[in-house]
């Protein structure tokens, strides 16, 4: 049997896009781009056409009564993919305002001269809901849009038919039956602000990713983040060999002379109690064994987190200037939690980095819409880093200052290789720390609790401090009677 041949694929000009896609846009496909006004049709739409122009590709786009050609040119300028010298030479802009009110036949006649003429390879008709609404009655319009489409197939051209469409247009209008493509453009409400999101809803022959995605609308044009999900591949199991030190020699006699290579570390603990500098020593060790470390805070700034550790006695400075650290900052005011997880993900993947750390990940749970998203984000996320060998370290607040903790508060440290504990012990009047690792997949850990002390070098965890004590868990332990 002779293989089947395959669909060429034209790339969007956006390389994430482009992975939604499962390559691109596939090639004399007719694809519609829906969407509520304002969602960012018109922009992403020339922001492909641009792209393929400067690849030397000629594309053809027509107005209809939403905008006028000229208006449209004015306001693109603004966008960085926006090439002046590319203007009416291989970005081609006709006008079908005057024209529409003649007719369907005068405007499909208008179309295909044109079409003709100029041999595009890309055809863009922005809005098409207008001209269908223009057609005085269903069955006029449904005729307009089968003699198009059947123009279109003979063309040779990919094009993009544009308009301000809600969801439940899809099953109305003739254009959605008739499409190769429908990639749906949205607005979504979260609280008081709004996140744009983008969804392929079909495309006949690619291998696309479904689901709704993230975008963000810059200078650049239409920036995109791909929803994150897990790897088809999260690489090998930790390695039980192969161990990463914490940086506390203390905890490391914990955990049988440390983590294992390639895990996933939830350090749970009370405002305070040390989970920052307890990342900081993870990084830092990794650092003195030369690998490379990234810090993800969403609450202390770089300069913050660079004078705490100067307290410490490290110079954070010292090791970003040598490339061997770098810190990433995103305030969590409107924080997009799929951008700021992807571009997590690339950051370790371009740096190389062999250790990281997340802080926090209570921070980060209050931008996630539900309970299941931030779970399949932290899980995904944890996977991610194991595919490409690098070792996580994630901190997660616990509400109770003293009394019982619990474990999960956030419903992710199942999801952990590993789980420490970091509390506050009352004793002889005063707070003092407790450390302790509650779980860590196969080791032979020790689960006492031991003194953990801040000082110059970061944590330090001492041994006995709590032998003759009851009730350390609870916060307020007591001394044993013999």
């Amino acid at each position: 049997m002779a293989a089947q041949p395959l669909l060429r694929l034209e790339s969007t000009g956006n390389p994430a896009l482009d992975r939604i896609l499962g390559g691109g846009i596939p090639s004399q496909s007719v694809t519609v781009i829906a969407g509520e006004p304002g969602a960012g049709k018109t922009i992403f739409t020339l922001q492909m056409l641009f792209a393929a122009a400067r690849e030397g590709k000629k594309c053809l786009y027509f107005t209809t009564l939403s905008e006028p050609a000229i208006k449209v040119i004015r306001y693109m300028q603004s966008f960085d993919f926006f090439d002046v010298e590319i203007l009416d030479k291989l970005i081609i802009f006709a006008d079908l305002g005057k024209v529409l009110r003649e007719g369907s036949d005068a405007t499909i006649a208008e179309i295909v001269a044109r079409v003709e003429t100029l041999e595009p390879d890309y055809v863009a008709i922005d809005s098409f809901r207008s001209i269908v609404e223009l057609m005085p009655q269903p069955g006029i319009a449904r005729s307009f849009v089968y003699d198009l489409a059947n123009h279109m197939a003979g063309w040779g051209a990919t094009t993009f038919l544009v308009g301000e469409y809600v969801r439940d247009d899809f099953s109305q209008f003739a254009e959605f039956a008739v499409a190769d493509g429908i990639i749906r453009l949205g607005v979504e409400r979260q609280d008081l602000t709004s996140v744009r999101t983008i969804e392929i809803m079909k495309l006949r022959g690619g291998n696309y990713i479904s689901g709704r995605h993230f975008f963000e609308i810059g200078p650049g044009g239409l920036y995109v983040y791909p929803r994150v999900r897990a790897p088809e591949f999260s690489g090998r199991a930790p390695s039980l060999s192969e161990r990463d030190s914490t940086g506390v020699a203390g905890l490391d006699e914990l955990l049988d002379g440390g983590l294992p290579r390639g895990s996933c570390t939830v350090v749970q603990g009370g405002t305070g109690a040390g989970k920052t500098i307890l990342s900081l020593n993870f990084l830092l060790a990794g650092i003195a064994r030369n690998e490379k470390g990234l810090l993800f805070t969403l609450e202390e700034t770089p300069d913050q987190l660079r004078e705490i550790a100067k307290g410490l006695g490290w110079d954070l400075d010292a090791q970003e200037k040598k490339g061997m650290l770098v810190i990433r900052y995103a305030s969590p005011v409107e924080l997009m939690t799929d951008r700021f997880f992807d571009s997590a993900r690339e950051d370790v993947q371009r740096l190389g980095a062999r250790r990281a750390v997340l802080d926090s990940l209570t921070t980060i749970s209050l931008g996630v819409p539900s309970e299941r998203r931030f779970k399949e984000l932290i899980y995904s996320t944890a996977k991610h880093l194991r595919s490409v060998g690098c070792s996580a370290f994630m901190t997660m607040e616990s509400e109770q200052l003293l009394g019982n903790v619990n474990l999960s508060g956030l419903g992710v440290s199942f999801m952990a290789d590993n789980l420490m504990q970091i509390r506050y012990v009352e004793l002889d009047g005063r707070l003092e720390r407790a450390v302790s690792v509650i779980k860590a997949r196969g080791i032979n850990l020790n689960t006492e609790l031991r003194s953990a002390v801040i000082g110059k070098g970061g944590i330090k965890v001492v041994g006995e401090r709590f032998k003759d004590l009851r009730g350390v868990l609870t916060g307020l332990p007591s001394r044993t009677t013999r």
